[in-house]
C-alpha cells in the first residue's frame, strides 16, 4: 500500500472558541472529551496510508501539544501565510518526505479512516496530477449531515462544496511559494481575484456554466501544474469548524 507523510495545518485561532471551549486555538478545542485535533490524528493514523505527520501550529500551541502526541507524529512552526506554513512543514518532514504530500485543516473532527483512504486511491487513480483537491456532492452532504449549513457551488456537473483534504507534490510545495503568496494576498480582494482568474472565467462561474473540467484547466495554467479536482462521497472532509453552529452540531454527532 502507497503511503504518503502528512500535514496538519493548525495554525488558526478563533476567538469566538474561547468562551465556549476554554481555548482560541482550534486545534485544542475539547469535543465530547478529546481535542479537536485527536480526532484527525486518529483518523489519518487508522487509514494505514499515512506513515508520519507533522503538525503546523504556533509556538503556545506546540508548548501545549508537547508530550501528548502518538508516535510518529510531530510538530513545527506556522508561517506566517499557507504557502510559507506548506515550505516549513515539507521541511520538518526532512528530506526522504513522501513525493505527494496530503494535508488536512485543524477542524474536521468528523474525518474518516476510510475517507483518507477513498481520497488517497482516487488520486493514485489518476497520476501525473501535481494538485489534488477534495470536493463533495451536495446530495452526499445532506444525505449525511441533513441539518448542516455549508455552502455549495453549482457547476454544470452538479452541486458541490470544497473539501478540507489536499494532496501536493512536494515539488509543487517547494517550487510555487512566490506564486502562492500572491494567490493567498488575493483572497481577501475579489476584485484582484476575479482578474488573476478572468473575467470571462468569473461570468461563467456566475452564470453557473463553467465544468468541473474547465475550473481544473483554469487553475492548471494558473498554478503551472496539472491539477485535479477528487469528488468523494465522504461528506465528513467538508464539516469543518467555522462557526458556533457548526460546533454544536459535530459536538452532537461526536456524542453519538
Amino acid at each position: 500500500m502507497q503511503q504518503y507523510d502528512a500535514v496538519i495545518l493548525a495554525g488558526g485561532r478563533a476567538p469566538w472558541l474561547k468562551e465556549l471551549c476554554g481555548t482560541e486555538h482550534r486545534c485544542l478545542a475539547p469535543l465530547a472529551g478529546r481535542r479537536m485535533i485527536d480526532y484527525i490524528i486518529d483518523a489519518l493514523q487508522k487509514s494505514g496510508k499515512i506513515r508520519r505527520m507533522v503538525i503546523a501550529t504556533n509556538a503556545e500551541a506546540i508548548a501545549l501539544l508537547e508530550g501528548t502526541l502518538p508516535a510518529g507524529v510531530t510538530t513545527c512552526l506556522s508561517e506566517g501565510d499557507m504557502p510559507a506554513t506548506a515550505y516549513a512543514a515539507a521541511m520538518a518532514l526532512g528530506e526522504d518526505c513522501s513525493q505527494g504530500i496530503l494535508f488536512a485543516c485543524d477542524d474536521i473532527p468528523l474525518l474518516s479512516s476510510a475517507g483518507v483512504q477513498d481520497f488517497l486511491q482516487q488520486c493514485e487513480a489518476i497520476p501525473g496530477q501535481g494538485i489534488y483537491y477534495a470536493i463533495i456532492p451536495k446530495e452526499a452532504c445532506l444525505e449525511r449531515y441533513p441539518d448542516a449549513q455549508r455552502t455549495f457551488g453549482r457547476v454544470t456537473d452538479g452541486v458541490f462544496t470544497g473539501g478540507n483534504l489536499m494532496l501536493i507534490t512536494k515539488e509543487v510545495v517547494i517550487n510555487s511559494q512566490q506564486l502562492g503568496r500572491e494567490i493567498f494576498a488575493l483572497r481577501k480582494s475579489p476584485f484582484g481575484l476575479a482578474n488573476w482568474l478572468g473575467w470571462s472565467f468569473i461570468l461563467k462561474a456566475v452564470l453557473h456554466r463553467l465544468s468541473i473540467s474547465e475550473a481544473e484547466q483554469r487553475f492548471s495554467h494558473i498554478m503551472h501544474t496539472p491539477s485535479k479536482a477528487i469528488i468523494t462521497s465522504y461528506a465528513e472532509i467538508g464539516m469543518d469548524v467555522d462557526k458556533p453552529a457548526d460546533l454544536e452540531l459535530i459536538n452532537k454527532y461526536l456524542s453519538k
